[in-house]
């Protein structure tokens, strides 16, 4: 007589509680496919799947199913889509009551466990108050002889406006050795109103066996010697003993592994203890190795074990030294040991260091030569090694001197020049890539010239400038035993030259004549110059009645004739409507006949001058002048 196993449990009727499916391995899933880059309609489930009718195109009739995306429309349904949330399918299904399963599949070949869980989702498609009742029943069988493991009936399916998830899981005992199950789900209901209902996320976990109770092997490392740091040293002929330090339920087999060529693992002959030893380690025992665990039986099945953490055993091992050399000098020197607890550095000219990887800044050919990498083993046994490597600093050939920084006329070229012996590469700031490039333009200018492993670079800025120049004052009248400075407005000069000798760019001057300024740079040179004339004034200002503003250079200005030592100054003109047009507080500076840029009309304008002269007297006067042109 064949013993039944029941056991029925209703477990969770909340929206998205899938996670508490059950701790332990997932051997099965069922989402029906599709993604948020798929079609709306999926394609037909596997044969054999479903006793309803498959219908990927039309409105879903009683006896059918489809795979869908969401509702929309369709059939008046609610409005919804999957359960996942990744944009794939759900089952959707229109009840049949001759028709009972709607989806039925077989889980074969899992690992022994003592019990299973079964999760899934299901949201009715009827509309909120619609009198339909859709009841989802499950039944768990033993593929291999037919008997009822578990079954379970899960509450009526609310009906809502929009689609409603409930996710449900119930557990099952196992019989000792069984391996593959059906999992049956059908449709029932309390109305003769065909029910309409969505299925999705269809999960069955082994849990209760011994593996499966502990998920903490994977992140495990073994012990070799008593530690599980990346190598473990080892002396030749050494004893080494890998050890596991968690605790390993009953029931569960071990089998040590050791890592191939090919970074795949081959299980160790006879290694089938917690604990693994190698009484005489050689080189060839330097590798990676790990612990395989499973319950027992199940040890060389595929998917029924777990892995500890791999962990490295390096026996007798020979340090060598890399570097970057040969390099260059101007370059900096690395060089590093790949293994070892602790390095101490030796080379030329009384170079010593510490750690691993060394950096030498700035080297010149003197930094060539033997470096000695003294390299201690902290293992069972004391390892000391000594390796040496010949280091080649290579004097760099390349000769590079761009002129110093340059200033030339605007309209010119330049030639910048860093040719070096046939074979060397050039590459410059503006792109280009050969040994001299012509410059029309100012700026920065970089120039990097590689031979083989050396490499320098150079420099320079280029400005323009343009041929010099003067703005000369007009010419005046001094009276005698005044002095006037004459300051005229110079643009890009480098050299001056009065006619009076004088080699500034201003000069004071109390006596009539005409002086000369010549002003000069790269570019060329200008002259120009302004008569004085000289008269014996009295303290009152001698003012013009008309000026002519045509920039002839005569009489272009409307100011006082002379200049006198004064103290304060202020002349203010107006139209004849009485605006003011002109202000000024300088004697020396004028009107030009426009207000604000504009050219004033011809005609006779109002002046008004208050000045104190050099004795302290106070003036007032007043007057007109005529604008002609």
């Amino acid at each position: 007589m064949k013993r039944l196993f029941i056991f029925v449990i209703f477990f969770f009727a909340d929206y998205n509680v899938f996670g508490q499916c059950g701790n332990g391995l997932t051997i099965f899933r069922e989402t029906f496919g599709g993604s948020f880059s798929s079609v709306d309609i999926g394609p037909a489930l596997t044969l054999g799947t479903s006793l309803y009718s498959y219908n990927g195109a039309n409105t879903i009739s009683e006896g059918e199913y489809g795979l869908r995306k969401k509702t929309g429309a369709m059939n008046a349904w609610a409005d919804g889509s999957d359960y996942t949330g990744q944009g794939g399918y759900m089952m959707m299904v229109r009840s049949k009551k001759s028709i009972s399963t709607f989806y039925e599949t077989t889980v074969k070949g899992f690992c022994k466990a003592q019990s299973q869980s079964l999760c899934f989702s299901a949201a009715s498609l009827s509309k909120k108050g619609l009198d339909r009742d859709a009841i989802i029943h499950v039944e768990i069988r033993s593929n291999a002889t037919n008997t009822l493991l578990g079954t379970f009936i899960a509450p009526a399916l609310k009906n809502n406006d929009s689609i409603t998830w409930s996710t449900f899981t119930f557990t099952y005992p196992l019989p000792k050795g069984e391996n593959s199950v059906r999992l049956l789900f059908s449709c029932s209901s309390t109305t003769s109103i065909p029910d309409d209902f969505a299925i999705d996320d269809i999960k069955l976990v082994n849990i209760g066996g011994a593996l499966n109770n502990s998920t903490a092997y994977d992140n495990e490392y073994p012990f070799i010697n008593g530690r599980y740091e990346y190598p473990v040293f080892a002396c030749l002929n050494e004893r080494v003993t890998f050890s596991f330090f968690p605790n390993i339920p009953s029931g569960l087999e071990v089998q040590w592994e050791r890592i191939l060529p090919d970074y795949s693992y081959e299980p160790i002959p006879g290694a089938t203890k917690i604990i693994y030893v190698i009484d005489s380690a050689k080189r060839s025992d330097s590798r990676f190795y790990r612990l395989r665990i499973a319950d027992s039986g199940y040890i060389n099945s595929v998917g029924c074990s777990s892995t500890s953490r791999p962990v490295g055993l390096r026996v007798d091992p020979e340090p060598i030294i890399s570097s970057n050399t040969p390099i260059c000098e101007g370059a900096t020197l690395s060089m590093s040991v790949d293994e070892g607890s602790y390095v101490t550095w030796t080379g030329p000219n009384g170079f010593t260091g510490s750690n691993k990887k060394i950096n030498i800044p700035n080297t010149t050919t003197a930094n060539s030569g033997m470096y000695t990498a003294n390299v201690t083993f902290n293992a069972g046994c004391i390892l000391n090694f000594q390796s040496k490597k010949d280091i080649i600093i290579n004097k760099n050939p390349i000769q590079i001197s761009l002129p110093n920084d340059t200033t030339i006329c605007k309209g010119n070229k330049i030639t910048l020049d860093a040719t070096n012996p046939a074979g060397a590469l050039y590459v410059w700031s503006t792109g280009e890539n050969t040994p001299t490039i012509q410059v029309a333009d100012e700026g920065l200018y970089a120039a990097v010239v590689y031979v083989g492993d050396c490499i320098k670079e150079d420099t320079v800025r280029i400005q323009f400038i343009e041929k010099p120049t003067i703005s000369m004052r007009s010419d005046t009248v001094l009276c005698l035993g005044d002095t006037l400075l004459l300051n005229p407005s110079i643009h890009d000069a480098s050299q001056y030259k009065w006619s009076n000798g004088a080699v500034t760019p201003a000069i004071s001057v109390s006596k009539k004549g005409r002086y000369t300024l010549q002003v000069s740079n790269i570019c060329g040179t200008i002259t120009k110059g302004v008569n004085i004339e000289s008269i014996g004034c009295t303290e009152e200002l001698l003012v013009p009645s008309a000026f002519t503003p045509n920039h002839d250079g005569l009489n272009d200005v409307f100011k006082p004739i002379q200049d006198i030592s004064i103290s304060k100054y202020k002349m203010v003109i107006f139209n004849r409507w009485g605006q003011q047009v002109f202000l000024s507080n300088s004697i020396h500076s004028g009107w030009d006949g426009t207000l604000h840029r504009e050219l004033q009309q011809l005609g006779v304008y109002v002046w008004e001058i208050e000045y104190t002269s050099k004795t302290g007297k106070r003036y007032s006067k007043q007057g007109t002048v005529t604008l002609i042109r």
